[in-house]
This record gives structure tokens, sequence and C-alpha cells, in this order.
């Protein structure tokens, strides 16, 4: 039986992966595709991934009984008739040391090991809107201590290349016209060789960014947050405003052009070390688009705050629509 790894990265279309993992669990069943709870095991409620567990198994420096409950699920899913297993955990790329535990775990078993990689100034600029505005003082501190230190690919996945081997290790670009079909979703099932007929698509986006004026408020109140994972703030405005709390397009107004460019500039080694060794079929096209004009909407501090201030004013209106609402029932 094949155990698919999916390692990440993260903000690489993950969510969607996992939210289409978890909806048509019972369909992929059928076509002998096993997909286990988020405890790694059969009981336990299948969300289509198993992050908390990883991230859990390594903060409690338990990394035998992670590869005992690996091989457990394996060998039940095969006693089950199942040909493959997948196993989606966007944070498993981020700790090398759990390569050789996996695949001590597995080693008798075909192991596919598929991670997605980002331009890095994109990748930096979504975790700092889900996560790390919660935490740093600026978007300046969070770049200065984060560049460099996170979104090296090449140096995560060589531990995985080197335990399972290159052929084992299929690295996808997150561009969309270098994903099949343009979707993640498509490109992941291409990738591990399992059709998607008979499967249903989803039918919203999964995760997808704030708008960023909300962003940027959100920062201006992070002491709400409990921690980097705590999304109440973002459910209660998603409530409020509906669509309009996400962001529309891709362009981005929190760095600047030069800001980007220098960040590019710090991983062009990484980034084709990357290519020339897991994707050398891309001859002289770079890992990734340049970085374009189109890409950065330039906005001055004035323009910034006139657009929070504009979506404090709707969230004010939904208020008091909803409170209307009630009054009159």
């Amino acid at each position: 039986m094949k155990v698919i790894l999916h390692i990440g990265g993260s903000k690489c279309g993950s969510s969607a992966i996992q939210a289409y993992l978890r909806q048509n669990e019972k369909a992929l069943a059928q076509k002998g595709v096993a997909i286990p709870g988020r405890d790694l095991d059969f009981s336990s409620e299948v969300s289509g991934e198993q992050i908390w567990f990883f991230e859990n198994a390594v903060a409690q420096h338990d990394l035998s009984s992670l590869g005992q409950k690996l091989s457990e699920a394996a060998n039940t899913a095969e006693k089950n008739g199942h040909h493959t297993m997948i196993v989606s955990a966007e944070n498993i790329c981020n700790h090398a040391d759990l390569a050789i535990p996996l695949k001590d775990a597995i080693k008798n078993r075909p192991v596919k090991v598929v991670f997605y990689v980002r331009r890095q100034d994109d990748f930096l600029i979504s975790g700092w809107q889900q996560w790390h505005l919660k935490q740093f003082d600026s978007l300046r501190a969070f770049l200065a201590d984060r560049v460099g230190r996170v979104g090296n690919w090449y140096e995560m996945i060589c531990p995985w290349a080197d335990a399972f081997g290159d052929d084992n290790v299929s690295v996808r670009p997150f561009v969309k016209e270098r994903l099949t079909n343009g979707d993640v979703v498509a490109d992941f099932f291409d990738q591990i060789g399992i059709s998607q007929d008979g499967m249903t698509p989803l039918t919203r986006k999964a995760n997808p960014s704030f708008d960023e004026a909300l962003a940027r408020i959100a920062h201006r109140v992070r002491d709400v947050f409990e921690g980097q994972h705590d999304n109440r703030f973002y459910e209660v405005m998603v409530r409020l405003l509906g669509p309009a709390a996400f962001k529309t397009g891709s362009a981005s107004s929190l760095m600047d052009h030069e800001t980007r460019e220098r960040i590019l500039s710090r991983y062009q080694e990484d980034n084709t070390a990357l290519k020339a060794r897991f994707l050398p079929e891309l001859g002289n096209q770079p890992l990734f688009h340049p970085l374009k004009a189109d890409d950065v909407i330039a906005k001055s501090d004035t323009e910034k705050m006139s657009d929070e201030l504009a979506m404090l004013t709707k969230c004010i209106y939904a208020l008091a629509q909803r409170t209307e609402s009630e009054c009159a029932r």
C-alpha cells in the first residue's frame, strides 16, 4: 500500500486540499484511498489533515510514538483493503527531524512526498495576515525577524529528499499557470495519480485572505487575540460583513515594490538550487514569475486610513441593520 505525505508548505493551498479530502472521504474510500482522522487513526474525526497531531508530537519530543502511529494507520488502511493512504499536514515540512522517523515507520511501503512552494514575498504577506500581525508590533519587525528564516524551500525539502529519495518527492510551484487545470486540488490528485471522477468539487474557496484594510484594523487591536491561531475576531467580522471581509485579487498594498524585490533577492540562491535539483524541466524559466508592477498596490498612509474607516463604517452599518431586524421581530 502506498503512503502519500503532503508535507506543505504553509500558505500554498493546503486548506483547499484538506477541505476536498474531508468532503470526499467516503468517495475516496470507495476508490481504495484512506483518509485518516485528525489523530492519525481511523476513529477520530476526519478533517482532511493531521496538523495538530504532528505539532503536539514534536512539542512533546515524542517522535517514536508518532512513527508507530503512522505505521499502525498504514497497517489498518491496508487491512481494510485500501491501496493508498493520504496524510496531510503542511507543518510537517517545518520539522526536518521528522523525516527519518517517518521514513523508518513506513520503510517497506512506497511513498510519495508532495511539497508546494510559493514565491516568498507572497508567502510572507499571506503569513502576516493570517498569523503574524497578531504577534509583531509592525510589519517591519516581522520582516526583520522572519526574512531568511522562513520560506527557504530548498533547505526545507532536502532532508525529505535525502530520506525518501528525489524520485519519491514532488515539488510543485504554487503558481496557477503551472498547476494542473490551474487548480491546486486537481494538481495534487494529478501528482498522486488518483482520479477525481465521482468526487464532489469544492463549492467555496478554502481559507481565503482577508481584505487588507480589515487586516490592518486587526493589527491595531491585536491584544484581542489569544494567540496566532485565534481567529475569533475574523469570524465575527465575516458574520458582520460577509464577502466584503475578504480580499479580491492577488495584488497587495502591504509592501512596496522595493521591499518585495529585496526579499526575493534574499531567496534567489535557495530558489535556484531548488529548481536545479527538483524542477530541471523548467530550463531557463525562473522558479516563480518575476515580480510585476501590478503585484503592488501603491497607497499612501492617508489612503490606507480611509480604507480602514470605510471598513469600520460597513461594520457599523451591518450592526445597525441586524439590530433593526431583531427589533422588528
